[in-house]
């Protein structure tokens, strides 16, 4: 006998997705044109976004939330361009993700705080957290030289800015967050696993490492990206944000590395051939062109968000902020290298003040772009990366699942 299921509408939850862009959700009239229009749902035993959309008016918070297939829309609005009523699926669906983040943080006001643009505490937190640090920096130096008179080089901006403080700051409270960000992802695994188990669906055993490698060869080839065609120009620029920002990532980790782990191990001077890199260094060309793709893919994506075009995705205060922070990083970390350059041969106090403000910008962004990565739009990383790996695990998008008996 079936078990009897009881609705329980979240009214609230509904009017949060109207506001958060999913404004045109009670237009849909349950047609699944969206579903057929969607190449990302193709072959799928339960195919996204009728679904949803059908949860999202009924305001079934819990279904939501627990669903995967939220994580598998792009939001290339290929569906919004077809639906008859102009319901537009795609949007929504990005409303409920920013509740699905909101839900899932840790600590959870922290979610909401980002999830809603309360832009001004956001930057103030960082520059009053940096600036304590920096005013206690001499204080710091003074109680540990012993072992900071290690950690120390000499360099333009470390002489007000040093690595070891700056490497200490940012790894500790990127470390915090990473650790909410993963129970986060760890909760929303569990609330996957629970809701197919309660539905009745049994899963193929599709192991969860051969899940995470077609999920990692996936997402570095962006193929479900060129399935869309309404918004196809967005694989550009997403291409050019995403592997900009990992070629910076990665020289910002390598750099720390060399600089504390490999530098010592070489005697004298030839340790200037591992860091600071040299401008032909391999390191600074990465860093350079990870810089340059990153600003372009910024302003590519501000540019479609902008167009007004009817498949043009719909923006909330956090989409915004994201590709602010994204575009003030790349703009800033260029401008600082090239300040360097320019102030620390000239030894003009003008503009040694201005590269030092610039730096100074340039921390404060990356503070806000990595330590608030489990709480804004940036969480997608780890929630659709997430989601994608438990569809392939649980063969989801795969004609294969069958409900138990």
């Amino acid at each position: 006998m079936t078990e009897t299921y009881v609705v329980k509408p979240d009214a609230d939850f509904i009017q949060r997705i109207i506001d958060g862009g999913g404004g045109d959700l009670k237009q849909c009239f349950q047609c699944a044109t969206c579903s057929v229009a969607c190449e990302l749902a193709e072959g799928q035993n339960r195919p996204f976004p009728r679904k949803e959309m059908i949860w999202a008016q009924w305001g079934l918070k819990d279904r939501l939330l627990a669903d995967p297939d939220i994580w598998q829309c792009h939001q290339c609005n290929d569906c919004s361009t077809k639906c008859p009523r102009g319901a537009r699926p795609g949007d929504v669906l990005n409303a409920v993700r920013q509740e699905a983040v909101q839900h899932y943080a840790v600590p959870g006001f922290l979610g909401r705080l980002i999830g809603q643009g309360n832009i001004v505490p956001l930057l103030l937190l960082p520059v009053i957290l940096l600036g304590l640090a920096l005013f206690a920096r001499d204080s710091l130096w003074d109680s540990g030289q012993g072992v900071l008179i290690y950690l120390h080089h000499d360099g333009f901006y470390s002489d007000l800015f040093p690595h070891w403080l700056l490497i200490g700051f940012y790894s500790f409270f990127w470390g915090l967050a990473m650790v909410g960000g993963v129970v986060g992802a760890a909760r929303f695994w569990q609330a996957m696993k629970a809701a197919d188990q309660a539905a009745g669906w049994e899963a193929p055993s599709i192991s969860v490492m051969s899940s995470w490698m077609r999920t990692i060869k996936s997402i570095l080839a962006h193929d479900r990206f060129s399935k869309c065609t309404s918004q196809a120009s967005r694989r550009t620029a997403h291409l050019g944000a995403f592997y900009g920002f990992l070629a910076l990532f990665l020289v910002s980790v390598w750099a720390v590395v060399a600089l504390y782990m490999i530098n010592p191990l070489i005697p004298g001077h030839d340790q200037d051939l591992i860091y600071p890199f040299a401008i032909w260094n391999p390191w600074k060309i990465l860093a350079n062109l990870g810089g340059v793709a990153l600003v372009v893919g910024s302003v590519l994506a501000i540019r479609e968000r902008r167009s007004g075009e009817k498949d043009a995705p719909a923006s909330s205060s956090s989409d915004w902020l994201f590709l602010g922070l994204l575009l003030v990083v790349g703009v800033t970390g260029l401008s600082t290298e090239i300040l360097r350059y320019v102030a620390e041969p000239s030894k003009v106090q003008g503009l040694v003040y201005a590269a030092y403000a610039v730096y100074f910008i340039h921390l404060i962004a990356v503070f806000d772009l990595l330590v608030y990565l489990p709480y804004s739009k940036l969480a997608h990383v780890l929630y659709r990366t997430v989601a994608l790996v438990y569809a392939e695990h649980s063969g989801r998008n795969k004609n294969v699942l069958e409900p138990s008996n």
